[in-house]
């Protein structure tokens, strides 16, 4: 029977030395359906399928030529794949046959048989294969399943097979299992309880029937387990079989749970500052005294209400996180960081300052649904941060920029200029006779010149440009997206109005000024370099005056 031509044809690998014969099985298997290969030796049949060719079926001739003759070749192919032989041969002689059961090949075709026998044989031997290969498959899963598996019989109950997972844990052999019934491993089941639990699955009220009992094994210890027990057909008879989970660890772990979980509670009531126990959907399971006191939360309340009831949102938004119970995008809110610590499995720490309080909080992951939060004030430490920060950037007397932190920003602005092709621009002025205003008024005038001109530039400058003391009575301001005609005009503006200034116990004091702008390839020794000759030139110019370089010449 031809095979339907929408079916993906069956590959067959031909072993047969003789030229014609080959020809005409294969054509003849061809015209059925199938997609033949031909090859003449045992050496090229396992050649071929050690090289990765995989056939549905094997045809192979016996008397090869060659070294190899076919029972050796169907050995070889065998132990390299799981793929079915059937011989083609002339002799049938008790010693062939027997090699051939020794191969356990799929049977033999004569060579001169009818052709509809060779097709049926072919068919059959592929049929039988797949129906084999099938059956190994559900054995091997049902012994090696993790879970236990038992199949016994609904009226004498005895047990017909039992998984490999079943008889570990028992610690019974399949042979004493097959003298054994189900009641044999439930003390707390008897014959008529059993048999009324059966019942149901037997008259066909139900599928499937579950239920939660012990097993007891052999050496008399007990675990808990559940089973599955459903009815099924094999070869026309009714069969049980039990599906059983060993709960012992579920238990162990619910347990684990439990224990952990006051654990927790009595941690939370040692930690001094606020803290909480979050589930997952970020409602407060349990919070210490300090929560309470400084938060006035609610056990059952979102963890982030009182941010909310703080202001921070509109009522829109406020009511739909409420209810929601998540936060909504494009809106802060900085107690629900909850979704990202559980990703990540780790802590994560972050700020959230309420009503001019600073918090330092933390969401720890306690396990799969639950993390503690808690958060403590450090509104005293990260002013007295901000403070040495504010020391490590800034010059004390005038509070402008100090030469450190300008080279910092000087290399971020060249980078960016670098890789946008951003504009930038520096001024620098040198007070005139500066010398000669300590040496005339002394050092406190000084100072309160450099005091007095520094608040002047920051009073004018944009948030962005940042003011440097550069030296002695040196300036440098950074102008960031600025050129260097627009920075020449500022910094004839400076020069004016100090030029206007009347410093007490001084009077009025002029200064030099310098303007360059970013060129491709500077650095910050090359720029600082430009501006400090323009400055000088200004100087020698004399004084009061501004000197620009020309972008770019």
């Amino acid at each position: 029977m031809r095979k339907n031509i929408r079916e993906k044809k069956k590959k067959i690998l031909l072993v047969e030395d003789s030229r014609l014969t080959a020809l005409v099985v294969a054509e003849y298997l061809n015209k059925n359906g199938y997609e033949t290969e031909i090859v003449t030796t045992g050496e090229e049949a396992v050649q071929k399928i050690s090289g990765g060719f995989p056939p549905d079926l094997v045809l192979m001739d016996i008397e090869l030529a060659g070294e190899m003759d076919g029972i050796e070749a169907a050995r070889k192919i065998i132990k390299l794949r799981n793929i079915p032989v059937v011989f083609l041969t002339a002799n049938t002689s008790e010693e062939i046959i027997e090699k051939i059961k020794e191969v356990r090949a799929y049977g033999f075709v004569l060579k001169n048989t009818d052709k509809a026998v060779l097709l049926s044989t072919v068919e059959m031997a592929i049929k039988l294969h797949e129906a084999n290969t099938h059956a190994r498959m559900f054995e091997w899963l049902f012994e090696n399943s993790l879970n236990e598996l038992y199949v016994f019989h609904p009226k004498s109950l005895k047990f017909v097979t039992v998984n490999r997972a079943a008889r570990r844990n028992l610690g019974y052999t399949i042979e004493e299992l097959k003298t054994m019934t189900p009641l044999d491993l439930k003390p707390e089941l008897d014959l008529q309880s059993f048999r009324e639990l059966l019942n149901p699955l037997v008259s066909g009220e139900q599928e499937q029937i579950q239920f939660n009992t012990v097993h007891r094994r052999k050496d008399g210890s007990l675990y808990p387990v559940e089973i599955n027990l459903q009815l099924f057909d094999y070869e026309g008879e009714k069969l049980c079989m039990a599906l059983v989970v060993d709960l012992t660890e579920r238990k162990q772990l619910e347990e684990e749970k439990r224990r952990k979980e006051d654990q927790q509670r009595l941690m939370l009531e040692a930690i001094p500052s606020p803290a909480w126990l979050v589930s997952r959907e970020r409602r407060i399971l349990a919070q210490n005294k300090a929560a309470v006191s400084l938060f006035e939360t609610k056990v059952g309340d979102y963890c982030w209400k009182r941010v909310l009831s703080g202001g921070n949102l509109p009522d829109k938004y406020r009511e739909a996180i409420e209810k929601s119970g998540s936060p909504l995008p494009g809106t802060k809110c900085y107690f629900c960081r909850a979704d990202e610590a559980f990703d990540r499995n780790e802590p994560l720490n972050s700020e959230v300052e309420l009503s001019g309080t600073i918090w330092d909080t933390w969401w720890i992951p306690l396990g799969e649904d639950i993390f503690l939060h808690y958060a403590n004030d450090v509104t005293k430490y990260k002013k007295m941060e901000e403070e040495l920060r504010s020391l490590s950037v800034t010059d004390v007397l005038t509070n402008a920029y100090n030469r450190r932190y300008f080279i910092q920003k000087l290399e971020e602005e060249i980078e960016r200029a670098r890789r946008n092709g951003n504009k930038f621009s520096l001024v620098m002025l040198d007070i005139d006779r500066f010398k000669s205003i300590n040496d005339r008024f002394g050092h406190n005038a000084g100072d309160l010149v450099l005091k007095r001109i520094a608040e002047m530039i920051k009073n004018r400058i944009r948030k962005i440009d940042i003011l440097v003391r550069w030296g002695g009575e040196e300036f440098i301001i950074l102008l960031p997206d600025t050129t260097v005609k627009n920075a020449a005009r500022l910094a004839e503006e400076l020069r004016v109005n100090l030029s206007r200034m009347d410093i007490p116990g001084v009077g009025r004091v002029t200064a030099s000024f310098g303007v360059v702008s970013y060129c491709l390839g500077d650095t910050v020794d090359s720029l600082v370099n430009k501006v400090d000759n323009m400055m000088y030139e200004a100087k020698a110019a004399g004084r009061n005056s501004v000197r620009e370089l020309i972008e770019c010449e």
